[in-house]
Parts: structure tokens; C-alpha cells; sequence
């Protein structure tokens, strides 16, 4: 198995990723180039990409909410081939280092249990039910609250 880097994902990265996002979800749920292009460059998102041999693999955005204190787990993907070998832990942890926010949050279909099970592992909570939205399902939001030194209670 090829090495994972982790490292900050560019504009010039916005086909691939959009590439990446169709190979993760279901056409429904897919976001186009243009949404990638300004993950990758708005101001304050950490867009970060998994590299393995100069491929992409992986991808997560988080975006601040400072005045809600809070930061929004945008996407987090992982090519198929390269799921359950930690590539979306590494993301996902490295991506929250990168703020000094108490709370993250992220919206997850409820029936990804695979999805699912993996942010109960990393922290995350389910807050509430969120009826219909997707376009075809209902979504969780899931909370984790941390503070430097640990975690907090939820």
C-alpha cells in the first residue's frame, strides 16, 4: 500500500475532486466543480486533499462559524478503493487540529452506518434528525464538542 499524505487541497485540484465526489456518492448528492473551486478558496476553509502516488484518494472542507463558535464538516470523502485503511480519520482529525473552534458539526445520510459509526469513533454525537434532508432521505446532524485538552460533554 502507497503512503497517504494529507496536505492542502488547490484550486487547480477542483475536477479532481468533483471526480473524486462522484466515485463517493450518489449523483443526488454530488457537488459540481464550481463547489470545489471555492472549498478550495474561500477564505478560512481548510480544504485538504489524501494523496497516494500524486492521486487524490480523499478530501474533507471544514468551514468556521466563529461567531456560532462552531466549525462545519462541509464533505469528507474517500475513494472506495481506499476506505477502511484510516485515510478518512486522518482527514477528518487533521482538518479539525486545524481550528481552535469548540464544536464541529456535520450531516450525515442515516443510513451510511459505515459513515455513521466512524464519527460516533471519532467523537461525534448524534444531535437530531433532520427529516428529508437529503432530497430522498433523512440526514443526522452530529455534534462533537472538544475543548485543547479533551473532550468535552456533549
Amino acid at each position: 500500500m502507497s503512503a497517504v499524505q494529507i496536505v492542502r487541497a488547490r484550486w487547480r485540484d477542483a475536477w479532481a475532486l468533483r471526480d473524486l465526489d462522484r466515485r463517493c456518492f450518489n449523483a443526488i448528492d454530488a457537488y459540481d466543480w464550481f463547489t470545489y473551486l471555492n472549498l478550495c478558496i474561500w477564505p478560512g476553509v481548510v480544504a485538504l486533499k489524501a494523496l497516494a502516488d500524486e492521486q487524490i484518494v480523499g478530501f474533507v472542507a471544514g468551514d468556521p462559524r466563529a461567531q456560532a463558535g462552531q466549525v462545519i464538516i462541509v464533505t469528507l470523502s474517500v475513494d472506495p478503493y481506499w476506505r477502511r485503511r484510516g485515510v478518512a480519520e486522518r482527514l477528518l482529525h487533521t482538518c479539525e487540529a486545524h481550528f481552535d473552534q469548540p464544536r464541529f458539526q456535520l450531516m450525515v445520510r442515516i443510513s451510511n452506518t459505515a459513515a455513521i459509526r466512524l464519527y460516533e469513533k471519532m467523537g461525534y454525537v448524534i444531535a437530531e434528525r433532520a427529516p428529508r434532508y437529503y432530497q430522498n432521505e433523512d440526514g443526522y446532524s452530529m455534534i462533537k464538542t472538544v475543548q485543547s485538552y479533551g473532550i468535552l460533554n456533549n
